[in-house]
């Protein structure tokens, strides 16, 4: 078996920690001005789109105990008929109807036996509109992939409704390679599986060895990867935060909702602040989490609102691929803080500081070096992890840009890409930002049992984000050294 059909290290941890109350999956929802397509016609258009590309066609198989990390194997059936499903949205269809169907159907696992997507095509929204429902598995796509993947599925505003796809090339969706899938073969024997473990671990002596020689070879090298990943592990291993109601373990359910606003609003008080775009979405996240724990009446002395920031390592303009090339940073968030431009300096200055520590280049080589850890250690570390839950984040937060003009499917216009990300690790919140045709949305996913008011910190963060577009423009530096209010 050959070594491209291996997951990596990191996308294998996604297969290895997921649970029934852990499942790892992220989605999409792409709402479209009506009328609707018959189901006949979308479910072709979408194989069509779907025709030249890879990724759908395969599925995960791990290995017996372990021994080696799983591999994609092509499936034999990969027909969209078992992945798209329709439904119709009870009367009235609005917003939170969509929010409360789309919750329910993230909750179950994908079945990672076969291609590990699901789409559903929904009917009968408010205002003419339908939607389409894309929920794909984490060992598959990070927050780019997931991007280009669904990108892949709508016109280019350059081409007519109905046209061909997103180009192959380029600065925007469909960037997937298509054709031939260069990472799957023929579903291998269970000799097969056993020989490509087996091989798989005999060979681990030599790259050893390869690595050895290599620091000896440049030592300078070899000991700026060893500091890097050093750092890596500095911002990973923490001490625990204090408990918070954010944190904690999770039950099977989830809420899910959005709040918005005009992108163009959201980047000139970026500039306005010598900030960027995800400075303002971390700054609002802030600013909702501040009014939400408030109004529960839990403490803000001493919380330390520490959020997980992924970060792209993918170049610019360059295809993408399936699976996952992400580092993080860690954030601290200012929900003590009560002045809008106070967080956003605060938030501005954290992530400058993380940037000059070099903190996701740090993160990156630690991900890297978890490709030399044994696949049944690997597997039983990520298990252990999950079982015993996590202190040092409270937070996740997400952001993707999307394409700047109008795209379409079956000759409808999207109107909205709205963002769904997975909690867990004891993480009951999360927050991811898409940019898509002049407007930022930010999707919150919450823990049922544990959060059954997320309603509310949707509310606060939608009211966070208007206090700062409202906000007076200040100087990059106001409020940086601002005393917290409470």
């Amino acid at each position: 078996m050959h070594g491209a059909e291996r997951l990596s290290a990191l996308d294998a941890a996604f297969v290895y920690l997921e649970n029934d109350v852990q499942p790892l999956h992220v989605g999409s929802v792409l709402v479209f001005a009506g009328p609707a397509p018959e189901p006949g016609r979308l479910a072709a258009e979408l194989e069509a789109r779907l025709a030249p590309l890879a990724w759908h066609r395969r599925h995960i198989r791990r290995m017996p105990l372990d021994l080696g990390r799983p591999v994609w194997v092509s499936s034999e059936r990969c027909g969209l008929d078992e992945h798209l499903h329709h439904l119709d949205l009870a009367a009235p269809g609005d917003d939170a109807a969509l929010r409360d169907l789309v919750a329910r159907l993230m909750v179950p696992r994908l079945a990672v036996s076969r291609p590990p997507f699901e789409l559903w095509h929904v009917d009968g929204l408010s205002g003419g509109r339908w939607a389409l429902v894309a929920k794909v598995h984490h060992a598959l796509v990070d927050g780019a992939s997931g991007m280009d993947l669904v990108g892949s599925l709508l016109a280019p505003p350059a081409l007519p409704p109905g046209g061909a796809g997103w180009p192959s090339t380029g600065a925007g969706p469909g960037r997937v390679q298509g054709g031939p899938d260069p990472g799957a073969r023929p579903r291998p024997t269970r000799v097969d599986v056993v020989l490509g473990g087996a091989g798989w671990l005999a060979a681990l002596p030599l790259r050893a060895a390869r690595l050895t020689l290599r620091s000896l070879v440049a030592p300078r090298a070899a000991l700026r990867r060893v500091r890097l990943v050093r750092h890596g592990l500095a911002q990973v291993v923490q001490p625990d935060l204090p408990p918070c109601v954010l944190n904690g373990p999770l039950g099977p359910g989830r809420l899910w909702g959005w709040a918005g606003a005009p992108l163009a609003e959201v980047e000139a008080v970026g500039r306005s602040a010598g900030a960027t775009v995800n400075d303002v979405f971390l700054a609002a996240v802030a600013g909702g989490l501040r009014g939400y724990l408030l109004e529960r009446g839990e403490p803000l002395d001493g919380l330390v609102a520490r959020a997980i920031v992924p970060v792209s390592g993918r170049s610019a303009g360059s295809p993408v691929r399936p699976g996952n090339i992400a580092s993080a940073m860690f954030v601290v968030l200012p929900v003590a803080v009560a002045r809008p431009l106070a967080r956003l300096a605060l938030v501005h200055g954290r992530t400058e500081e993380q940037k000059s520590r070099a903190v996701a280049d740090g993160t990156a080589a630690m991900v890297r070096a978890a490709e030399h850890v044994p696949a049944p250690l690997l597997a039983r570390a990520a298990g252990a992890y999950a079982r015993a839950g996590q202190g040092r984040v409270n937070v996740a937060a997400s952001g993707v840009t999307g394409p700047r003009e109008v795209c379409h499917l079956a000759g409808s216009p999207l109107l909205d890409l709205l963002p769904y990300v997975p909690v867990a690790l004891d993480v009951r919140a999360t927050f991811a930002l898409v940019t898509y045709a002049g407007r930022c949305t930010v999707g919150v996913t919450g823990d049922a049992a544990s959060l059954p008011d997320l309603h509310r910190l949707v509310e606060h963060v939608d009211r966070a984000l208007r206090e700062l577009l409202d906000a007076p423009a200040a100087p990059a530096a106001r409020g940086a050294d601002a005393a917290p209010e409470g």
